[in-house]
């Protein structure tokens, strides 16, 4: 045993002696390269590597990045840059064990020179301003993502607020200098609606230190409607748009000097596939109510832009539903560079006239086929039954009409302009008629909005303002039915109809229509009942009606209860005749009072409140007048016979023997 620990003691001298005799590897063969650099943003992190077989003491590098340096002990850096076009290298002192051992200088090596960009952050500012379908209230909760047309990355996203606005702030990562444009692609969702996406929109970017001080927001205006197919769909319709001159020669956007004819295709994988409906507005969002040109059920159409018409740039909106209501509004922009002689002088419009009407109504802008081109369309009765084009309570048109200048020579159209504050105006349409419709976006009932017309010139050339009118749409009420009330009995065969306007959303409440801008005892309240008979077959109904044979107009100033009589003869001063109506002739009525013991219901054909505004520029006229409909069977009031309203109730009575 003592023996082998001798012997083993003896074998780890032996060994020791042998390894202490090792000369040490000398590192003179060592490379030192970069093998990374990773941008984020304004930091770049450099990383390199060491490559040699000698045993490393220790290693200091230096970074170099344009005479920057860095001292480091590690092989990354991570730094901090402006943006700007960069070269990189790194050298290293090198001390191994041989140097450790024979107190020789380090080894000095570097790497090869890299070249690498920070790239500029840049910003930019979107205001999306959403309303359900055009004319609807403003669409609130809405997700809006933008993105980068060119590499189709997010660049930002926003939701809308209470007011149907979205402010969203851009941002991108590009090389430093540039101050070009960038186009961008909005989608917009929302729980329960189609998507609807905005495509062709141009933003410039700028450096994001200098975002505060750029100009305003780029506003853009969008509709998003209820879906009437698959409310999960993120479908939308797709365009291909070609644009060519007379000869079929295509046309450069940029420098426009002849007729456009814009080619519009339809793009789907189904060979029958059409869109629902197709508008394109000039310098517009265009919508039913306002368009330069329409197109239903169609898989291809052309429309010729005159070039006599514009000069400058133009933006042209070509607006696409398919049939689940989905939207695409796709923007081309147009230089038009033709020079054409400025006017000698120029002439405004005049006599600039305002009419709105706020409706409870749903509206069916479109009917949905059952098949389209052959194909059927499945989809449940209760859906199918909800289809409209917009939303119950959610009607505002503005309508906008002028006097044509004395002088028309050189006039090739008029562009319209709205402000919420009298001072910063926003083009909302370009016509070429002496009238046209607020698009309603940005428009809400009891809110004060000023408005003016200016004549275009073919060299592009505006007149003056037309006068500025000014107009506040009425805000929606209801009709409460008081007596005889809802399934009473006993009821007088003379009985008092009562009823009073309420508040839209509390019963409790009188309507404020104006906004408070207004005052309410000038908002005049028109009216008028019909009773029905329950029992005859063919349907009874009796009314009363003025000495010229009109329905009888019941009107207070101010929101006030109405009463009338049954078969009283004079409302307020008024003649009135009652009359009933059966098998389409009209016969006074004869009898003293409702038959004893029967049942009726009575209700009202139409309600609805007017304000007439004031005549501002003194031409002997009102400049402008709002209404808002609460209800309209289409017999009396029968303001649009395309929007017919239903009351919310009847009130069912049954009357007894007595006066």
């Amino acid at each position: 045993m003592k023996k082998s620990i001798t012997l083993l003691i003896l074998a780890l001298a032996v060994a020791l002696v042998i390894s202490s005799c090792v000369k040490p590897s000398h590192p003179t063969e060592a490379t030192l390269e970069i093998v990374s650099i990773t941008v984020l943003g304004s930091e770049a992190t450099i990383t390199w590597k060491l490559n040699t077989t000698a045993e490393i003491v220790a290693v200091n590098y230096t970074l170099h990045l344009n005479g920057s340096t860095y001292e480091t002990a590690g092989t990354v850096k991570t730094v901090t840059l402006g943006p700007g076009d960069y070269e990189a290298w790194v050298e290293g002192e090198i001390t191994g064990k041989y140097e450790d051992v024979f107190k020789l200088p380090p080894v000095h090596v570097e790497s090869e020179k890299e070249q690498f960009t920070v790239l500029q952050e840049y910003s930019s500012l979107v205001e999306a301003n959403l309303v359900e379908y055009m004319t609807g209230p403003a669409a609130a909760g809405v997700n809006v993502e933008v993105f980068d047309s060119e590499t189709g990355l997010l660049v930002g996203l926003g939701e809308t607020d209470q007011e149907g606005m979205a402010l969203i702030e851009l941002t991108w990562y590009l090389e430093p200098g540039l101050s070009e444009p960038r186009e961008v692609m909005l989608k917009a969702l929302k729980t329960g609606m189609a998507p609807s996406f905005l495509k062709g929109l141009m933003v410039l970017p700028v450096p994001a230190n200098e975002l505060a001080d750029s100009e305003e927001p780029v506003a853009v205006d969008m509709a998003i409607n209820r879906a009437a197919i698959d409310p999960l769909s993120e479908n939308y319709p797709q365009i291909e748009i070609t644009m060519v001159d007379g000869e079929g020669n295509e046309i450069d956007p940029d420098n426009v000097t002849t007729n456009v004819n814009l080619k519009i295709k339809f793009l789907s994988e189904l060979d029958y596939d059409v869109w629902d409906v197709l508008y394109v507005g000039l310098g517009y969002v265009p919508w039913a109510g306002g368009r330069n040109f329409a197109a239903f059920g169609m898989a291809e159409a052309t429309y010729v832009i005159p070039a006599a018409a514009f000069s400058g740039e133009l933006q042209v909106h070509v607006v696409v539903y398919d049939h689940n209501r989905a939207r695409l509004d796709q923007i081309v922009n147009l230089n038009f560079t033709a020079e054409k002689p400025e006017p000698t002088e120029t002439f405004a419009p005049s006599g600039l006239w305002l009419f709105s009407w706020t409706s409870s109504a749903y509206v069916q802008y479109y009917s949905l086929p059952s098949d389209i081109n052959g194909k059927s369309i499945f989809m449940d009765e209760a859906t199918y039954n909800d289809i409209m084009g917009a939303p119950k309570d959610g009607n505002l048109f503005t309508q906008i009409a002028w006097d044509l200048p004395e002088d028309l020579t050189g006039i090739v159209g008029f562009n319209i302009y709205r402000s919420a504050d009298g001072v910063n105006y926003k083009k909302i349409a370009f016509r070429t008629s002496a009238f046209g419709f607020d698009h309603g976006i940005g428009v809400e009932a009891g809110n004060k909005y000023y408005y003016k017309v200016r004549s275009v010139y073919a060299d592009g050339t505006e007149s003056e303002d037309s006068n500025v009118a000014t107009i506040v749409p009425l805000d929606l009420f209801n009709v409460k039915l008081l007596s005889p009330a809802n399934n009473s009995t006993d009821v007088s065969r003379r009985p008092n109809f009562r009823w009073t306007p309420v508040d839209k959303n509390d019963p409790k409440k009188l309507p404020i229509l104006g906004g408070g801008l207004l005052n309410e005892g000038e908002i005049l309240y028109h009216y008028t009942p019909w009773i029905y008979d329950t029992v005859l077959s063919r349907g009874q109904h009796i009314l009363p009606i003025d000495t010229e044979g009109y329905q009888f107009d019941f009107e207070t100033a101010g929101p006030s209860q109405v009463s009338v009589k049954f078969l009283d003869p004079w409302y307020q001063d008024w003649a009135m005749i009652w009359v009933y109506l059966l098998g389409g002739g009209v016969y006074v009525y004869p009898y003293d009072g409702l038959e004893a013991f029967k049942t009726y219901e009575w209700g009202l054909d139409y309600a609805y409140a007017q304000y007439v505004g004031e005549d501002e520029d003194g031409d002997g006229y009102a400049d402008s007048v709002a209404r808002s409909i609460a209800m309209d069977l289409g017999f009396g009031l029968n303001f649009n016979p395309n929007v017919i309203t239903r009351p919310d109730y009847y009130n069912r009575f049954t009357t007894g023997e007595g006066y």
